[in-house]
């Protein structure tokens, strides 16, 4: 435990680690039962148990203040390496020792059997102000042990300390884990409440206020705040802020790279600075015209398609404390989702532009229906979006290339013709019917078929205005977000299936945790029930590493590589001997050539590739059977192969495999757990290694996937 627990030694203040409470309490019931008495100290002085002693002679003595005094006992009161010391009057203990995560504990049982000193005792009572025929008989009185008695019962107590505070240790550890784990969940539920709100409006600056919110409840923040870049002026200004100087903080502009969000906007790398104070880039003037103390300050880049467009940021822990690095991942995630919320308005303000544009453009076109008219058409007809144009009587009057493909129609034979005789779709009828009723400007979504696929078209309707404030007719710009909707339901149900894969190794982490501490479980349990709990944990991890690693490939951050020169054979093997025994149903077979190859790859990320396959390939063989694994060379590139005995995939299937979140309909499939995401991951990180990865399957026959990289030795 010590060793598992190590590596948070230097975070947590190793005091709370010691319910010490739990303790007292028997300490307490043992000294009265035995009339012995008892004492705890760490050698550091942090933890001081209260002396539990009933006798009459130390309750007299630490009556007054003086006698209190005589009995005070520090670390420095205990000579190091003895087994004996005296601490008061002529009262000597048997001092123990024992040691937890680094700290030495002294436990002191006292009294041992001694000769009668008078005169002490009268010295003592003067000193302490206490009646002397009193404190003498009381001396006299108290329960004293022979050496060899007190040396056993000193040995029994450290052996019950040492039970007690290991129990109480291992609850703390518990609680911390459960603690983090629920910290993590809190931040895979704030990223997907923030996806749902960026699907349900486009107001930009309500998106991105209750997504700095988000990021200020599950960070325990004070404030935060957006800042865009203003590229003509190389400028940063604030977008959003929160916080209470939220008005003053948008009156201030800093030039790129001046303080820590200037930094992060020039160099697009991400900042945790724990003391601001002690950081030469912050910019102090921002706190002096606002009056807020900023302490610590967590800045990361805001990405649209690989290029910074502004920063993020996070100020001041709640209550004083610090940032932690994890809480970059989870910031920077949330950034993706800030930068999708800035596409996605610029996206529909962009097309409400084109369509106002297009009214005024047509609105000209009728006062002079020449050169004007054909200029018009010209840059309607270079347009990617769909655009249909009618009269006040719902005649159409144009349609470009991109309308005639999309609604199966011809342009000029199309024109002069009723809008319902040439477009079928009785939604889209009835919006220009609206907007020329309205003479407002409609935008809505509208489905129909094209080809053999259903397909959703983002629409923005505008009437064209005379001069006599008249309808003279509407313009609509339709632009083909299927593809976006599709995602955004690939991402629905992806939010879905992590929450399900999330909380599946909670549930026995709880359950083996909640017996540990409630029921008296012996070792060999503990080892069993530890065992699961870590196993789970592990699993945890896996999945919340391959979704960070999703949210940095998505935010254009991609993964960056550590080469260095790796034994394949030897990698390989350590794979095997990893999943040799994780199933009773399959038998793992390994092939490898005689002559290993020695080659520059990043050895962590391989075995990433080979744990996904191995993996699936376990998970996709339900019924069992062999897995097979192979490795060879041909022509200096390296190739490896995973293949299985089990379901198989349907060729239909078998090229979007490796697309995010896709998962195969199949009913079959539907009852295995999955995210998605390890395929995207394995073909990304190949490619990061300038390879490339292959399957050939066959249903009910098993699958094979086939990876190659080119072989580069070291120099």
């Amino acid at each position: 435990m010590a060793d598992e627990f190590g590596s948070k030694q230097n975070t947590i203040d190793s005091s709370k680690l010691f319910n010490i409470r739990v303790w007292e309490g028997i300490q307490y019931k043992f000294a009265k039962d035995l009339g012995i008495a008892i004492k705890v100290m760490s050698e550091d002085g942090k933890i001081n148990t209260p002396e539990s002693n009933f006798s009459d002679f130390y309750r007299l003595l630490t009556s007054t203040e003086e006698g209190r005094k005589i009995c005070e006992v520090t670390p420095d009161s205990i000579e190091k390496d003895v087994r004996f010391v005296s601490l008061y009057a002529d009262c000597v203990y048997y001092c123990a020792t024992t040691y937890f995560y680094g700290k030495k504990f002294n436990i002191l049982v006292g009294i041992r059997e001694r000769k009668y000193d008078e005169k002490m005792v009268k010295d003592l009572s003067v000193k302490a102000g206490l009646d002397y025929t009193e404190l003498l008989e009381a001396y006299k009185t108290q329960t004293v042990f022979p050496e060899e008695k007190i040396t056993n019962i000193a040995d029994l107590i450290v052996d019950l300390f040492n039970i007690v505070i290991e129990l109480s240790v291992q609850e703390y550890i518990t609680h911390m884990a459960n603690k983090e784990k629920e910290e993590e969940i809190a931040k895979m539920s704030a990223l997907m409440e923030a996806s749902i709100i960026i699907n349900s409006t486009r107001n930009l600056d309500q998106l991105l206020k209750i997504i700095m919110q988000s990021a200020e409840k599950v960070m325990q923040a004070e404030a935060s705040s957006v800042f865009l870049i203003d590229s003509e002026k190389n400028e940063l200004f604030f977008e959003i802020a929160t916080g209470p100087k939220e008005e003053e903080v948008k009156k201030i502009r800093l030039k790129m790279g001046e303080g820590i969000a200037g930094w992060v906007a020039y160099t697009g790398e991400s900042l945790l600075v724990p003391d601001v104070s002690k950081d030469p880039r912050f910019a102090r003037r921002v706190d002096e015209q606002t009056m807020f103390i900023t302490k610590s300050v967590i800045c990361v880049p805001l990405k649209v398609r690989n290029q910074t467009i502004g920063v993020v940021q996070v100020l001041n822990k709640i209550g004083g404390g610090n940032f932690s690095k994890t809480e970059i991942k989870f910031l920077e995630a949330l950034a993706s989702q800030a930068a999708i919320a800035i596409e996605n308005a610029n996206l529909y303000e962009h097309l409400e532009e084109r369509a106002e544009q297009l009214n005024k453009e047509l609105k000209t076109a009728n006062l002079d229906l020449g050169i004007e008219k054909l200029r018009i058409e010209s840059m309607v007809q270079s347009m990617e979006d769909a655009v249909v144009a009618v009269n006040k009587d719902k005649k159409i009057v144009m349609v470009n290339r991109v309308a005639e493909r999309i609604f199966s129609i011809d342009g000029g034979a199309a024109e002069g013709k009723a809008l319902d005789d040439v477009i079928m779709t009785k939604d889209i009828v009835d919006n220009f019917t609206m907007v020329l009723l309205t003479k407002n400007i409609n935008k809505t979504e509208v489905k129909f078929q094209l080809g053999n696929k259903e397909h959703i078209f983002a629409a923005v309707i505008a009437p064209i205005i005379d001069e006599k404030s008249e309808a003279a007719g509407s313009v609509a710009v339709f632009r083909d977000i299927t593809e976006i909707k599709e995602l955004d339901k690939m991402k629905s149900e992806f939010l879905n299936m992590v929450s399900h894969e999330l909380r599946t190794p909670l549930t026995p982490i709880q359950a083996y945790s909640e017996l540990m501490m409630i029921r008296n479980v012996d070792n060999e349990k503990v080892k069993k029930y530890a065992n699961i709990i870590n196993k789970e944990t592990q699993r945890l991890g896996a999945l919340i590493g391959d979704l960070l690693d999703l949210s940095r490939i998505d935010a254009g951050k991609g993964l960056s590589l550590t080469l260095e020169p790796v034994d394949m054979n030897e990698l390989m093997n350590t794979v095997y001997e990893t999943f040799r025994n994780a199933s009773v149903k399959h038998k793992i077979i390994l092939t490898l050539p005689e002559k290993s190859e020695i080659i520059m790859v990043d050895k962590n990320k391989m075995i990433q590739v080979m744990t996904n396959l191995l993996s699936n390939a376990l998970k996709y063989s339900p019924e069992g059977g062999d897995i097979e694994i192979r490795t060879w060379t041909d022509k200096e590139i390296f190739y490896g192969s995973v293949k299985d005995s089990g379901l198989g995939i349907a060729v239909e299937d078998l090229e979007k495999i490796f697309d995010k979140f896709y998962r195969v309909e199949s009913e079959k499939v539907k009852k295995i757990g999955g995210t998605g995401i390890g395929l995207p991951i394995v073909k990304y990180i190949l490619e990061l290694h300038n390879g490339g990865v292959d399957v050939k399957s066959e249903m009910d026959k098993g699958s094979e996937f086939i990876f190659h990289i080119p072989i580069v030795r070291p120099s």
